[in-house]
């Protein structure tokens, strides 16, 4: 009986206290500040949920005192539990030489709202953190006055010419890449080298014999024959190869498949016949892989 008399007393008693503004500080930490630190606390303000805070009583950034700045002031305006909740939060910066460890007022302030029972102010009371010195007041007696001065830290060794000879040896090699690059590519001042005919050939020929149709076969074998006229520089005739062979001394190792090729294009164009067994779709595309593999190694 005692136990629900007590639950019905909290119950009647939280609208009052729910109408009372109450107020919370939270400093970041209580102690251990130096001139030029920054100093951050949190004010909770809570009441009623129909009070409205007037945001003219809010502090504002500026000197407080002549070793005290308020920096920034952070407002947050919530509702919980049926309470109205104002989280403030302020950064203030430290300017106190502190000569031995000590504690500095933080001043307070007073919040205007306005409620239902009529104007209000909540008062945000004075706070104090504790400073500590830079350096001791007194220091030990020393014999020299070099003494009073710490000495400097030894600093580790760092080799720097691994690195040096690394990023040299990287820059080579990208010279070097870039150089093979351009040379393939016959870009300046390698534009002079022979054009690669028979490597342009040899994709598009690659492209060209996956079917069984007899004109793409015959096209194929035409293009070759216009690459060699390209290589020659004049129109290539089986009576010219011997003389072409001498020019281009590179393709001489394939001097067979050049006379199995225009034999049976003879055959294929002027006899009105296809191209021999011999030498098939996949003859040609050999022939003129061996001829981009040569052109590449000349």
């Amino acid at each position: 009986m005692r136990i629900a008399c007590l639950i019905l007393a909290l119950i009647a008693m939280h609208p009052a206290a729910a109408q009372q503004l109450t107020v919370s500080i939270r400093p970041a930490r209580p102690f251990g500040y130096f001139v030029g630190d920054l100093i951050q606390a949190r004010v909770d303000v809570t009441g009623p949920e129909n009070a409205a805070l007037s945001h003219a009583s809010l502090p504002k950034p500026g000197p407080l005192t002549g070793s005290l700045d308020l920096r920034e002031a952070r407002l947050r305006e919530t509702v919980e539990n049926g309470a109205r909740l104002w989280r403030l939060d302020l950064t203030y910066q430290n300017f106190y030489v502190a000569l031995d460890a000590r504690e500095i007022e933080i001043p307070g302030f007073d919040l205007a709202f306005s409620t239902a029972a009529g104007a209000e102010v909540a008062k945000v009371p004075a706070w104090r953190v504790g400073v500590s010195p830079l350096r001791e007041i007194t220091p030990q007696k020393q014999e020299e006055a070099v003494d009073y001065m710490r000495s400097d830290g030894s600093t580790p060794f760092v080799d720097e010419a691994l690195p040096r000879h690394l990023a040299i040896g990287a820059g080579v090699a990208a010279l070097l890449v870039f150089a093979l690059v351009a040379r393939d590519r016959a870009w300046p001042p390698f534009q002079r080298r022979r054009a690669r005919i028979f490597s342009a050939l040899a994709n598009d020929i690659s492209n060209r014999l996956h079917g069984s149709d007899d004109r793409e076969l015959d096209a194929a074998i035409q293009s070759a024959h216009r690459a060699l006229d390209t290589a020659y520089g004049a129109t290539l005739l089986s009576s010219d190869l011997a003389d072409f062979l001498r020019r281009r001394p590179e393709f001489r190792p394939l001097q067979i498949d050049f006379e199995r090729f225009f034999a049976a294009s003879k055959r294929r164009f002027f006899s009105g016949g296809e191209a021999s067994d011999d030498f098939h779709r996949e003859q040609l595309a050999q022939f003129v892989t061996a001829l981009a593999k040569q052109e590449r190694s000349g």
